[in-house]
């Protein structure tokens, strides 16, 4: 993406001749690695989380907090991510991006890969606390 926003700024200031494909490029290439790195951030526990709550709860109450987040996670992404983006997908795969001339529906299909991720993710982070929580036993 950087490659592709230099080139473009190159195009359009030294040789003026902009290029037009390469700003609708890396918006829908940045909409795809926004969701890519969401998924991944899930995966990774490293996501933005308020731990009022949790840096307060100990033990085993803090543990059902930990499977209460991630049980919401999948609920979200599918719910949300998955079920709305496919809705989305059908919607918008007769609509053409102006420069790429490309169906927008595979720009919209980012948001169920990474729901679909971000379910992956969450079974294997539940997974991971069921562990745990036998090893402490």
């Amino acid at each position: 993406m950087l490659l592709v926003v230099i080139w473009q700024v190159i195009s359009r200031t030294v040789l003026k001749n902009p290029n037009t494909i390469t700003e609708e490029f890396v918006r829908f290439s940045l909409v795809w690695f926004a969701m890519l790195a969401s998924a991944y951030v899930v995966g990774k526990k490293s996501h933005l989380s308020v731990t009022l709550l949790s840096d307060k709860l100990i033990g085993k109450s803090k543990w059902i907090l930990e499977v209460i987040v991630e049980l919401l996670f999948l609920l979200f992404a599918a719910i949300i991510m998955i079920y709305g983006g496919v809705n989305a997908v059908n919607l918008t795969m007769q609509q053409i991006s102006p420069s790429l001339s490309i169906p927008m529906g595979y720009i919209y299909l980012s948001v169920p890969v990474a729901g679909c991720l971000i379910i992956v993710y969450s079974v294997l982070n539940l997974i991971e606390l069921a562990k745990g929580a036998k090893s402490q036993t």
